[in-house]
């Protein structure tokens, strides 16, 4: 594996990671992947991966890369594409070091902007958020800010993806549960733009899909990667591990971890179809050891987000990170 870019302080500005810790990095993610694998969840996403190589221990789902199809996989991702807006006008590029911003999300309760109550957020707010973040310049691609909990929890995501579809124009990022629901909205949104093959074309939605950490990609979680990238439509692979609590209390440990289960998708992907457009995603943080909770404001936080930041540049695939 060669590096894409190299770093430079006065170039990069805030630099955690040095060039020979990335090469140290990706080195001992590869060790991890092939000797000891990804737990990987489901008879189709096992069968493919089986296929391309990989070493599949159906006995207990384990995975085991080899490191040239990791490689290949990481070299075959487009250093940049565009993310579509339904408005041409509001596409934009990502990838190098151009720099996009989304809205940050889901949360259940909401400050209530007429009475000033706080309360469980409701489809109608959704609307009124996407609305708001369509109009600002400054947000480039909309995702589910407040979830809709005034509607049947089953079909929730569909509810939402409603909702946004008729206050949004700029690019629509949204995570699903269940391979049913992730069809039907790659069918709102094919149907919003005259067919498959015209969404393909000029994807207006991004798909997201989030491992378990440590180290296993779930069925619901596989065969999102594998429906998307069968629509070639960017997915967002998201590790949000805890850095003592699901993953090594070390940033170094952190990063190996979810370096693994980040990329053990990417592959998925990249099997399926060679070239698709792939987000290298992010939102770990530290573990509260006195509440269990995942302190998104904490410096950690900020601290992997630039170091995935440096892991997208040396791959040369477009990042997401968390904001602090």
């Amino acid at each position: 594996m060669v590096s894409k870019f190299k770093y430079e302080d006065d170039i990069y500005g805030y630099c955690i990671l040095r060039n020979e810790d990335l090469d140290a990095l990706h080195e001992a993610t590869l060790d991890l992947m092939e000797n000891y694998g990804l737990q990987i969840h489901g008879e189709e996403a096992l069968e493919i991966y089986s296929a391309a190589g990989c070493d599949v221990d159906r006995s207990i789902d384990r995975v085991r890369f080899p490191r040239n199809l990791v490689n290949d996989s990481i070299e075959s991702c487009p250093e940049e594409f565009t993310l579509c807006g339904r408005d041409p006008k509001n596409d934009v590029k990502v990838g190098g070091k151009k720099v996009a911003f989304k809205n940050f999300g889901t949360g259940v309760r909401m400050i209530d902007p007429y009475t000033g109550e706080v309360r469980d957020s409701t489809k109608e707010d959704l609307g009124n958020v996407a609305r708001f973040c369509d109009a600002m310049d400054t947000v480039d691609v909309f995702s589910i800010a407040v979830a809709a909990g005034d509607v049947n929890q089953k079909v929730k995501c569909l509810h939402e993806a409603e909702i946004v579809f008729h206050n949004l124009t700029k690019n629509f990022a949204h995570d699903l549960e269940g391979v049913k629901n992730t069809q039907r909205f790659i069918d709102m949104a094919a149907a919003i733009q005259g067919g498959y093959d015209k969404l393909r074309e000029r994807p207006i939605i991004a798909m997201g899909a989030c491992p378990n950490s440590p180290l296993e990609i779930n069925e619901n979680e596989s065969s999102i990667i594998m429906l998307s990238a069968r629509h070639g439509l960017p997915i967002d692979i998201l590790s949000m591990g805890l850095c003592g609590g699901t993953t090594p209390a070390t940033l170094a440990g952190t990063l190996v971890v979810t370096n693994a289960e980040i990329l053990g998708g990417i592959v998925l992907s990249q099997i399926i179809n060679k070239g698709n457009p792939i987000l290298y995603g992010t939102s770990t943080t530290i573990m509260d050891m006195t509440t269990a909770t995942s302190p998104v404001g904490a410096p950690e936080h900020a601290m992997c987000g630039a170091a995935v930041g440096q892991i997208g540049h040396y791959y040369g695939i477009p990042t997401n990170v968390g904001g602090t």
